[in-house]
């Protein structure tokens, strides 16, 4: 059945305002009759999530002089999620990175205290990183 639902769909993942990183369902065109109510469910699920991270990142007021300072912070926030992504802390877990002028900020739940500690210190070794604000809860 993953085959099938793999076969149906593909994701794509966007530069957001060039600020995060989001990845996104793309549907098939076509009609969705066969789809069932597990794989509705899991879109669902999905999608909220993805709302949830979007909003997580509007709350925070970023005051930049140029537009080279946000591209900076965009690339930190980019190369800290690929950063906790190959060290595996956060897989399966919802996880926020933002940056304001090379302070990252870690918001969201991992499994333990030790894999928030793991995290955090995944984060500061990125090359840029000035700081790190761990948010993040087990």
């Amino acid at each position: 059945m993953i085959r099938k639902l793999l076969e149906q769909r593909a994701t794509a993942t966007l530069l957001i305002a060039g600020l995060s990183i989001a990845t996104y369902l793309v549907m098939p065109a076509g009609p969705l009759e066969a789809q069932d109510s597990s794989t509705q469910a899991q879109t669902s699920t999905f999608q909220s999530r993805s709302q949830e991270e979007e909003h997580a990142h509007s709350d925070t007021i970023h005051h930049y002089s140029s537009e080279a300072s946000r591209a900076h912070d965009a690339m930190l926030i980019a190369a800290v999620k690929t950063a906790l992504a190959n060290d595996g802390v956060t897989r399966g877990h919802a996880v926020v990175v933002d940056c304001d002028h090379g302070t990252i900020t870690l918001a969201g739940a991992v499994a333990s205290p030790a894999d928030a500690q793991r995290a955090s210190q995944t984060a500061s070794n990125v090359d840029g990183v000035v700081g790190v604000k761990n948010k993040l809860t087990w």
